[in-house]
């Protein structure tokens, strides 16, 4: 009988290959016609290990699919579901307020729901969800929407500058404070053990720091980092949750988390949730990409970057060598030069990292 090691790491075809012509060998068939390319060879051999190729492939997936530490992707859907009760969160949308503002003589424009599209420089899109009447010389606040769900919607205050409908004489802008939902990457398969996990605390009279965490982490997709402050941060019997989602969370959002935990907390316990206080990191690098591969390495830097702001917890450490490490994407990226941040960056109690990078290309 196989191990459970064994289950869940799949046979290669040449091993199951070797498999079969080691069993002929060993009940005396003569291998001198099983070269590669002979019909024989292709019978007995190719063919029969193509299909148990597949097949182990759905052994591996089923025997990982049983253990939280091993299920990925729909598998760990699944499992978590029936043992935990704990579905994996959706990504959603960014949602928040632009300002229109019309040069004096131009207007009045009436506007509706969904007739604007507005944006940013590298192509973001978001469509207004309600509409008013923009006066000439006035002002005019919309809400918007993204037009895709995921966290790069939530973008800082002053980007969107773009206007995709013509309104002669008008201006948009996004201002500080101007998000409202923050929108959010489906939930990792990470998060989801991490959630799984948390579960167990919840089971309890009391409530543990786990308890809050996960309380915070369900009550809204937006959230994807926590911390407790559990050692009477405001006094005797306080309890604080900081928490933060990737680009920052509305006062909705805010808002929402707190009514859920609110309602279950301990009756004697004062909790107090807010939002971490953003806590920007110039990226200053020069970057040497090898030649041919210029898309390639700026893609993954970027995708190295935001996987290590997810990373670093709120009141964490950001470490140099992080840094570097994110932006030497193997293996695109031949060399790099790093100048700032000049070392690690320990963040405050409530403060969550938001990386700010600025980069130099060079294909050598």
């Amino acid at each position: 009988m196989p191990t459970l090691d064994e289950l869940i790491r799949p046979r290669t075809r040449d091993e199951i290959r070797q498999a079969l012509l080691d069993e002929l060998a060993r009940q005396g068939f003569p291998l001198t016609d099983f070269v590669p390319g002979s019909v024989a060879r292709h019978v007995a051999v190719e063919t029969p290990a193509l299909g148990l190729e597949d097949l182990w492939q759905t052994i591996v997936a089923i025997a990982r699919g049983g253990y939280l530490s091993t299920a990925s992707g729909p598998w760990l859907d699944l499992l978590a579901e029936e043992f935990f009760a704990v579905q994996r969160k959706p990504a959603t949308y960014a949602q928040g307020r632009v300002r229109l503002t019309a040069s004096p003589g131009f207007g009045p424009y009436a506007i509706a729901p969904g007739d604007l599209w507005v944006g940013t420089a590298d192509g973001l899109l978001f469509n207004n969800i309600t509409g008013g009447t923009l006066t000439p010389g006035g002002q005019l606040d919309l809400e918007v929407r993204a037009e895709s769900p995921g966290a790069r919607y939530n973008v800082p205050a002053g980007a969107i500058q773009i206007l995709h409908t013509p309104l002669p004489g008008v201006s948009v802008t996004n201002p500080a404070e101007w998000l409202i939902v923050a929108g959010a990457d489906e939930e990792t398969d990470d998060d989801l053990r991490k959630r799984c996990r948390a579960r167990w605390a919840e089971l309890g009279g009391g409530a543990t720091r786990h308890a809050y965490e996960y309380w915070a982490l369900t009550a809204h997709p937006s959230v994807t980092k926590v911390r407790v402050l559990d050692d009477h941060p405001r006094g005797q019997g306080t309890v604080d949750v900081v928490i933060w989602g990737e680009g920052g969370l509305g006062a909705d959002v805010v808002s929402q988390v707190n009514d859920y935990i609110q309602a279950r907390r301990p009756l004697t316990a004062n909790v107090l949730v807010y939002s971490a206080t953003p806590r920007t990191v110039n990226v200053q690098a020069a970057i040497a990409v090898a030649a041919g591969h210029m898309a390639a390495a700026q893609a993954a830097v970027a995708d190295e970057l935001n996987a290590l702001q997810r990373e670093t917890p709120i009141g964490g450490i950001l470490y140099r060598s992080r840094v570097i490490e994110a932006l030497f994407a193997r293996p695109y990226v031949v060399n790099v030069t790093v100048n700032s941040p000049g070392g690690d960056v320990v963040l405050g109690p409530t403060e969550a990292v938001v990386l700010a990078p600025v980069l130099t290309w060079q294909e050598v």
